[in-house]
Formats: C-alpha cells, structure tokens, sequence
C-alpha cells in the first residue's frame, strides 16, 4: 500500500489536498486574489459614486467613499479558492507613499478545511475627487426652475412656511441650487422641473386654500428647441 505525505513538509498524518498537507497548502497557495489597482471617482460635495454609469448616493453612513469604492470593487472582482469554506475581509488601513501614491491594506481572515488562515495584501488606490453633475449645477447656481412661496398677509408667515418646508424630501433638498428670502416670500431655486412640480404637488394634495400659478420666464431657442425657466407661485 502506497503511504501518502506532502511533498513539503514530508508529513503522513492528516488531511490532504492533493500533494500537500493543508497547513502547507495554506503557507504556499494564493488563496484570495483580488485587483492590483481600484479605481472609481466620487463627488467631493455631497460623497456620490459613480456606480455602472451613473451617479450613487451611499446609503452606508460609517463608511467613508473611498472605503465604500474599495468594499464594492473587492466584491465584484474577489477570486477565492474553491476549498475556502469561509471569507470575511476588512480595510486595515488606507495610506499614501512618499511619492504621494495611495494604497489600502486590505486583511482577510478565513478557514480551508476547518483550518482558520489570515491574510494581508495591499492595492493601490486610483480613486479621482470630483464634481457629480448635482453639485456642479447647485455650485454654478444652476436652474430650470423656481418655487415663488408667497403669503396672502403679504409678509413670511414662520408658521406657513415651516409647514411648507416640512414637505421637503432627502430629494427634494439635493435638488435645490439656492434658496432667497425677501420681505414679501421666499424663492426656492431648483435644478430641474420635475422636483419643482413635485414638490408643490406633494404640498397641495395635502394642504388645501392653496394657489398655484405657473408661468415661464427668459425663454431661449437652442437647436431649434425652447427652453424657459419654470416659474411656480404658491400662496399660502
């Protein structure tokens, strides 16, 4: 009867895989492979990533954009030995070389086997700060879109228009650009229409005695196609 022993450590006893022992096999196989290089780019202002071709607001509050670039890049390209039973990974630390290059350390703890095993490799980061195209718009103090909040005492009401702003959504904030207030109202400037209209949609389905008034201002050709401002008066 032929005594199996891996082809190592010359051990005989045990479990193996293949020619080797599984604490060798540990030492010696690269049992996580992950990207050199991540890259990605988030928005500078408000920490959105630019996800699949689009822009992504990070639902995760305790991690940083960077943090949550590396986390998503690591689990769309992880490549794990096929006899790792179980994987768990974490940022250890994220640092930049003397020649300003930055890097994360990544640990991986795991068992093979029944065999708990750590690991430690580094990536480089190639992670771009930029402008998404909300706060590029809001910093230009672009607009397509005004909601004129008017009082029918002729001067803010506090009460009123706490009441109109309470129907302001996570969205609707990010889609506003400026807000100015004056002796008569307050004008709330907005990216684009749609958030405009929704937001007094919301409000006048709910609340009643209100008036609404559209109307459109510096009309532009462009192309050969139109575009105004919008402009929503809502007295309350």
């Amino acid at each position: 009867m032929t005594r199996k022993f891996c082809v190592l450590c010359g051990r005989e006893n045990g479990e193996f895989i293949g020619p080797l022992c599984v604490d060798c096999y540990i030492k010696t196989k690269e049992l996580v492979k992950i990207p050199q290089v991540i890259k990605g780019k988030y928005c500078k202002i408000c920490g959105a990533e630019w996800v699949n071709g689009k822009w992504v607001r990070n639902k995760d509050s305790t991690l940083s954009p960077v943090e949550s670039i590396i986390y998503r890049e690591i689990g769309k390209k992880i490549e794990i030995d096929p006899n790792v039973e179980e994987i768990n990974y974490k940022i250890s630390k994220i640092w930049r070389d003397v020649n300003g290059h930055s890097f994360a350390t990544i640990d991986f703890t795991g068992k093979l086997r029944g065999r708990e095993f750590t690991i430690s490799k580094v990536v480089n980061i190639n992670i771009e700060k930029t402008l998404c195209p909300s706060c590029l718009k809001k910093k230009s103090k672009y607009f397509e879109a005004i909601v004129q909040l008017r009082f029918k005492e002729g001067v803010i009401d506090e009460k009123k228009k706490a009441l109109f702003e309470s129907f302001f959504t996570d969205d609707i904030i990010d889609g506003l650009s400026d807000v100015v207030e004056g002796k008569e109202g307050v004008d709330y400037y907005f990216i684009n229409k749609t958030t405009a209209k929704r937001l007094v949609s919301n409000f006048t389905s709910m609340i009643k005695d209100v008036k609404v008034v559209e109307s459109y201002q510096d009309e532009t050709i462009k192309n050969g196609k139109k575009f105004a401002k919008l402009v929503i008066s809502v007295r309350i």
